[in-house]
This record gives structure tokens, C-alpha cells and sequence, in this order.
């Protein structure tokens, strides 16, 4: 069953998503000009950076 989860930016904390789970890894861009990696197995902001 694919199961659906939101992560927040690590910016401005505005909820991302929504995500559903598959294997690995995802990124995302806010319009706050962070970008992430979403680690799908942990749900979670893996790595980020400011564009």
C-alpha cells in the first residue's frame, strides 16, 4: 500500500507534500529558495541548501 507523508521546508517550514513512498529519494523546491533531498524510507529532510 503506498502510504502519502509531507515533510516541511527547512526555510520557512512550510509543509511540502503531499509525498508519496516509493524507494529513495526525491527533491524539492520552495518558492523561500531552499532546496532538499527527501529521504523517502526515513520520511524526512535528508540534505538541504539555499539556491
Amino acid at each position: 500500500m503506498t502510504e502519502i507523508f509531507y515533510v516541511e521546508c527547512p526555510g520557512c517550514a512550510e509543509s511540502k507534500g503531499p509525498i508519496t513512498t516509493h524507494a529513495g529519494t526525491l527533491g524539492i523546491h520552495c518558492s523561500c529558495g531552499v532546496s532538499a533531498r527527501v529521504d523517502i524510507e526515513a520520511q524526512e529532510i535528508s540534505d538541504w541548501w539555499e539556491r
